[in-house]
């Protein structure tokens, strides 16, 4: 299969995810194209490379996800404009110590923060159901969690972002639903940082990078849409 093909679909698919679960995709996108495309018989993509894709699809995804939620009324912006360039800032230092990262490492730390996110995902959940404007959170602890998520969602390419709900939910106490898009509107701030850190240290493909953000345009718009449907349990 051409690698072309491969990644417009990969990118589809983490883009349908992003969009349904605010998590920037590169949670799904990165073992997609790190391990699929031996068995399917198309080129294997560089780690570095692969970080910069789900940085690209991590902007468009987030973008249009968090848009259609913010339509619903479940984005809080407060805390994106607080927790978004803080993340920002983080994300861009990441990006550009990655460049220096062994591949094997950043696999880790990909690895560690998507086990620990699902780990923390699966606890009970007992954050009262409020509205946005109901929200009240500790945003010096808001800061901080954004400056540790997103130095590591820049090295890795964004996958870190996934923590970003479980973070919210659990530790800043937001409802799940305003958790998924808000963490989307967050994601915004630190996929730009990171990608011009990314592209500083070139580790972007001009070319995939453009199958990938197409893919996303089309993609994310329908998981938002299937997440306003879906229980937030599930």
């Amino acid at each position: 299969m051409p690698i072309e093909i491969f990644t417009a679909l990969s990118g589809a698919i983490s883009s349908f995810f992003s969009g349904l679960l605010g998590v920037g995709g590169g949670i799904v996108l990165t073992p997609l194209l790190l391990y699929a495309p031996g068995l399917l018989g198309a080129p294997v993509l560089p780690v570095k490379i692969i970080t910069g894709l789900t940085i690209v699809q991590a902007i468009s995804g987030t973008v249009l996800g968090s848009l259609r939620h913010h339509r619903y009324g479940h984005v809080s912006v407060r805390l994106v404009r607080i927790m978004g360039p803080a993340g920002a800032l983080a994300s861009l230092v990441g990006a550009l110590v990655s460049s220096e990262t062994s591949d094997r490492l950043l696999i880790a730390i990909f690895a560690s923060f998507a086990l620990l996110g699902a780990a923390v995902l699966v606890l009970p959940e007992r954050t009262p159901d409020r509205g946005v404007h109901e929200l009240e959170v500790n945003m010096p602890l808001a800061v901080g969690v954004a400056v540790v998520i997103g130095f590591f969602g820049g090295m890795v390419g964004i996958g870190a972002v996934a923590l970003d709900i479980a973070a919210l939910v659990h530790v800043l106490r937001v409802p799940p639903r305003i958790a998924i898009g808000t963490s989307l509107g967050i994601g915004v701030f630190s996929a730009v940082a990171a990608l011009i850190g990314k592209a500083a240290t070139a580790q972007i493909d001009p070319a995939l990078a453009a199958i990938v953000f197409g893919a996303a345009l089309v993609a994310a718009p329908v998981g938002a849409a299937v997440s306003r449907r879906t229980r937030p349990r599930a």
